[in-house]
């Protein structure tokens, strides 16, 4: 368990750092960024209502679809040149990273279970529903998904989904 602990620490760390130099090439992957639409069909997706977030799309339209956000933070990117944003709506955040002027997103975490992936598993979910959404996880005991530019980690224990998120693949 500490393993899967340390693992989605230091994920949440490179969403926040990026992982990587200040250049990146993630926002090509991001297809139609309308936030009706948003991202391609090859990656992982969360869906908020009738907005669908795809990583590594273009925030702004997302964000303005969403409407009000409960919450708002920036600080400055150790990865990018420009602000890190994170956007805290009732049951997920929604963070981005800035890349040429234009914010991308760059990870989605759920925080509750008033809402579900696309697939149906949410906080609380058994660990067999994750299994069965995803097919069997690489790496025993990590249940971590990767499609497209998206990275799609869910932490489990005593045999349930204690936290999920989507996470863009920015290199």
């Amino acid at each position: 368990m500490k393993k899967l602990a340390v693992l989605f620490a230091a994920m949440l760390i490179l969403v926040g750092c990026g992982g990587g130099g200040g250049e990146s090439s993630a926002a090509s992957g991001s297809g139609d960024t309308t936030a009706a639409a948003g991202g391609s069909s090859d990656a992982y997706v969360f869906q908020s209502g009738d907005v669908t977030i795809a990583m590594n799309a273009e925030a702004a339209p997302i964000v303005e679809a969403l409407g009000e956000y409960d919450d708002y933070f920036e600080s400055e990117s150790c990865a990018f040149d420009g602000l890190d944003k994170q956007y805290t709506y009732g049951s997920f955040i929604l963070k981005t990273y800035p890349l040429e002027d234009v914010d991308y997103v760059s990870s989605v975490e759920i925080r509750d279970d008033l809402v579900s992936t696309p697939e149906g598993v949410s906080i609380g979910s058994p660990a067999e529903d994750v299994v069965e959404a995803y097919g069997e996880p690489a790496e025993e005991g990590t249940y971590s998904y990767t499609k497209g530019d998206c990275t799609l980690l869910f932490l489990v224990q005593d045999g349930a989904v204690t936290s999920i998120q989507y996470t863009a693949i920015t290199e």
